[in-house]
This record gives structure tokens, C-alpha cells and sequence, in this order.
């Protein structure tokens, strides 16, 4: 790996896994040595390049918006403004790259982002919608709502004609015991049917000797991820602070809104704590999103969870096992 673009994301640092670790490996040149990072705020990602060019606002392109990609509906994006100062949009940026490569017919295929859209407008009453608004009406309205004559029905194709329709599995029906994940030979933690595994830093995890807290994670009502944290008008709409059950922080000497450091072999964070009967005694819980702040020591300030989260992969799938951590909690 050369090169990392990274685009309107704060994944790079502050939304993954192991902070401290991910840090190490983006400032070690020998692993990578180019970062460019397209943004509008100067994240904790954008802080790791060594170049970071200043993105457009859904103000200054078109675009079309939808709700996780499978929403019941569709927003569009209309430009009200030109790009402001030396702002760009990622897509005139790619195309003057192209263009110094020589590739920038094949690339644009001389079409603009409206251009785009317009096509999948097009593209979406002749393939999928033919009730779909036309560009002009879909931009005139802003937003257009699919209608659906019967309520979906999850494996209707297999309910009905299953024979002809066989579920994507090696039996072509729903399997309660796997073949394949039996023929894996790793039912420890890849059983060949659904039962209870003890998770590693979970409750039965010896290592609760030394960090006896399960920290949790949730999506905080102030931001979306980390977008907005930053506001800080909404710090004081919801402020970012660990919860802590009473009889947890009793045995600590903690009291709602004392100053904690939190910790484990990973890294350590300070953060407010709010006391409360509301998460369960031997839990902390700490809202994902937080920007990284570390101070001149390496120690974050603002209570950005994924310095004492895992990277360490979930067996089967493969992804982000970040809700299972083991941690300690002290008065700072």
C-alpha cells in the first residue's frame, strides 16, 4: 500500500478500532507513505495527512440523498451556491488528476456531477420506477416517496415456489446446522449451530481480575458518528460523559460529575462521569464519536472511546468487534 485518499470520513483515525495502535501505523512511513484527506473540518483523520484538500458542502453540489440505501425514499440535492474559497468538489478533483494522466475522457466520459444525477434519474424510471419523477419534477419537489401496493414479505420467492427458488445455501433450504461451518473446524468460536459463545473481555474473560468494567458504546443523540462533535452548541444539548451505575462509583470514590481517567492495556482517556441507575452495575458506558483529543502526553482528553477499543477481528465475518472491551475507572 502506497497511497490512502480518504474522503469525507473520520474512519481513519477516530472511528476505528485501537486508536493508539492506528496512529502508530499511520505515522510509521514504511507502511504508507502518502495520506490525502478531503474534508470540511480539520478531523482527527485530516490531522494524519500529509496533504488535506477542502471538500464542498451539499450546498455547493447536486446530488441525490438516500436513507442507508435502502429507505422508501429519495432527497434531492440541489446547488445553491458555487464552491466557496478554494473549496472543490472530490469529483473536479479527480477529473483535473485524470486529466494530468491523460485519462480524462475515460474517466468523465465528459459528464458532469448533474449530469450524473440527470442519468440517475433516467436510469431509475427505465430500470426500476417508471412512476419515478422526471429530473425536473424530482427537483422541484425535493423529495419523492416510493409507493408499494402489498406490504414486503421477507422469502416470499421460497415461500411460494421454494423449489424453484432455493435459499442461497449449499442445501438450498434454511440450514439450522451448517455443513460448512462444521467443515471449518473452529467450534470453539464458529459453531456449526446457533449457541451462546463466551466472548473474549466478556464477563468470563480472567482478564476482568485486572479491568472488572464492560465498557459499551452507543450512537449519541448530539452527532451523527463523529459528524458535529465539534458543535459546541451541542455539548451543551448533550454532553459527552461516561455513565457509571452509583454502587460502581461508590467502591471508586467517584461522584456525578467528577473527572475520571479510564483505562486498559490499549490506552486511557479522561472524560466526565454522569452516575446514574440507568446502566447496570458492573457496565461504563461512554457515546462513540468523540473527537480524539490527546494532550501533550498522548492521553485523550475528550473521551474518545476507540482509544481502549479492540481491533482484534470478530472469527466468522470478519468486522469490528468494538462493544466487547474490559476497562478500569479511577478518579483523576
Amino acid at each position: 500500500m502506497k497511497m490512502i485518499f480518504n474522503m469525507a470520513g473520520n474512519m481513519l483515525v477516530n472511528q476505528h478500532a485501537d486508536i493508539n495502535k492506528t496512529t502508530s501505523l499511520l505515522e510509521d512511513e514504511s507502511k504508507v507513505e502518502f495520506i490525502c484527506v478531503s474534508n470540511l473540518f480539520m478531523t482527527p483523520s485530516a490531522k494524519y495527512a500529509d496533504i488535506v484538500l477542502p471538500g464542498t458542502t451539499f450546498f455547493e453540489r447536486y446530488d441525490i440523498g438516500v436513507p442507508w440505501c435502502f429507505g422508501d425514499y429519495v432527497v434531492f440535492g440541489d446547488k445553491t451556491i458555487d464552491p466557496l474559497y478554494e473549496c472543490r468538489d472530490e469529483y473536479d478533483v479527480f477529473a483535473e488528476v485524470a486529466d494530468k494522466l491523460g485519462v480524462k475522457e475515460q474517466f468523465t466520459e465528459g459528464r458532469t456531477i448533474l449530469d450524473l444525477v440527470k442519468e440517475s434519474v433516467k436510469r431509475t424510471r427505465e430500470e426500476l420506477d417508471p412512476s419515478f419523477p422526471t429530473f425536473e419534477e424530482f427537483r422541484e419537489k425535493g423529495v419523492h416517496h416510493f409507493k408499494f401496493d402489498e406490504p414486503l414479505v421477507g422469502f416470499k420467492t421460497q415461500i411460494d415456489d421454494q423449489e424453484n427458488n432455493p435459499f442461497e445455501t449449499p442445501s438450498g433450504k434454511i440450514e439450522l446446522f451448517s455443513k460448512t461451518l462444521w467443515n471449518m473446524n473452529q467450534r470453539q468460536e464458529i459453531p456449526a449451530i446457533a449457541k451462546y459463545i463466551s466472548s473474549w473481555e466478556g464477563p468470563e474473560d480472567p482478564l476482568i481480575e485486572k479491568y472488572p468494567l464492560q465498557l459499551i458504546s452507543w450512537h449519541y443523540k448530539r452527532r451523527c458518528h463523529s459528524t458535529y462533535d465539534n458543535m459546541p452548541w451541542l455539548e451543551e444539548a448533550a454532553k459527552q460523559e461516561m455513565w457509571l451505575n452509583p454502587k460502581d462509583a461508590e467502591k471508586r470514590g467517584i461522584k456525578d460529575g467528577d473527572r475520571v481517567q479510564v483505562f486498559n492495556e490499549r490506552g486511557s482517556l479522561y472524560i466526565d462521569v454522569k452516575v446514574t441507575i440507568r446502566i447496570t452495575p458492573g457496565v461504563a458506558g461512554i457515546p462513540q464519536g468523540a473527537w480524539y483529543t490527546p494532550d501533550k502526553t498522548g492521553i485523550d482528553q475528550r473521551g474518545s472511546v476507540n482509544v481502549l477499543t479492540s481491533q482484534r477481528p470478530t472469527p466468522l465475518a470478519k468486522s469490528n468487534p468494538q462493544l466487547t472491551n474490559l476497562v478500569e475507572v479511577k478518579k483523576a
